[in-house]
């Protein structure tokens, strides 16, 4: 055997040898997070402004009677900002709460104050309300207006939100990949939090999970939550 083919057979037997030997590459396993989902919806939101006051009467605690206070009508003083006082009217209804014990009652605005406080530059807002139970005088209280209502805006569940360096972003699934979506948001409320720009009524969007998501990434959809109000419309339309 020539001193060539010699080297021929020892190169065939060494791929064999080592070639047979070798294993295959394995491939990482795919990252899959696991999200739960809900459904864009559309609601009417009271864009709101509050402010914390208590009652004009001050009695000593040895003179409370709870028997005659019961049926009194109570007058709150609210200091709002100057701009917003601006957009209130006489008659209009505010939401009192007591901070004692969280209930809330209706009462109605009865008197603005023309003097501006120098210190806070707030005007007070007298509302009258009857006692609804449990109120005590000089106690404080929690009185919300509202200034105007966003009617059919989309609004998702505050987790839904994700800050990125470049601003806000909410995740749309489909076919179980997240897709991001820059979004302007608006008024945030019980939860839930206004879309003004970026997303449309019916679409499904990361709930939990939302925040370790990027753009493109797999997802399993762990749990869904039912859509309330809204009408469904495809991502790209």
């Amino acid at each position: 055997m020539s001193r060539s083919s010699l080297w021929i057979v020892l190169l065939v037997f060494a791929i064999i040898v080592f070639g047979c030997g070798k294993k295959e590459e394995q491939k990482p396993p795919e990252n899959i997070a696991n999200v739960t989902t809900t459904q864009v919806v559309a609601r009417d939101l009271p864009l709101t402004e509050s402010a914390v006051g208590s009652e004009t009467w001050v009695s000593q605690a040895d003179t409370y009677d709870p028997t005659r206070d019961l049926a009194r009508r109570f007058y709150i003083r609210l200091p709002f900002p100057l701009d917003i006082v601006r957009r209130l009217k006489i008659g209009e209804s505010v939401t009192l709460t007591n901070f004692e014990d969280g209930k809330k009652t209706i009462g109605v605005i009865r008197e603005i104050r023309p003097a501006l406080s120098t210190m806070t530059q707030t005007v007070e807002v007298i509302a009258e309300v009857k006692n609804p139970g449990g109120w005590r005088p000089a106690g404080s209280v929690r009185g919300e207006v509202s200034l105007e209502i966003h009617r059919n805006m989309p609004v998702v569940p505050e987790q839904s939100i994700v800050l990125r360096p470049a601003g806000s972003v909410i995740y749309v699934i489909s076919d179980n990949v997240a897709h991001a979506h820059p979004v302007k948001t608006g008024i945030q409320r019980d939860g839930m939090i206004e879309i003004l720009e970026g997303i449309q009524p019916g679409w499904i969007v990361a709930v939990d999970g939302a925040a370790l998501l990027s753009d493109g990434a797999k997802v399993s959809v762990r749990a869904a939550t039912p859509a309330t109000s809204g009408t469904p419309s495809a991502p790209g339309s």
